[in-house]
């Protein structure tokens, strides 16, 4: 179960899809000042992610590939 719930496990990427999700959907449903602020911090986690995921994998060109292994997608296995 902890090997789950590690930052950078499917689980992670799964949750912090689903937060970009719900903050589209607030921003969309209520549009206010408030409701943007709270939009950007559910994006923040599939940021963090992206950018350790970089950090790990020592990527470069962010552009460079577009398959399983992208910093923004969720690891192949």
């Amino acid at each position: 179960m902890r090997e789950r719930l590690r930052i950078g496990s499917r689980m992670s990427w799964v949750v912090a899809w689903l937060l970009v999700v719900v903050a589209l959907a607030v921003s969309l449903a209520w549009p206010s000042p408030l409701t943007f602020c709270i939009a950007m911090v559910l994006l923040a986690p599939i940021v963090g992610l992206a950018a350790w995921r970089a950090e790990q994998k020592g990527y470069s060109d962010p552009y460079a590939d577009t398959g399983d292994g992208f910093p923004w997608g969720p690891p192949s296995s």
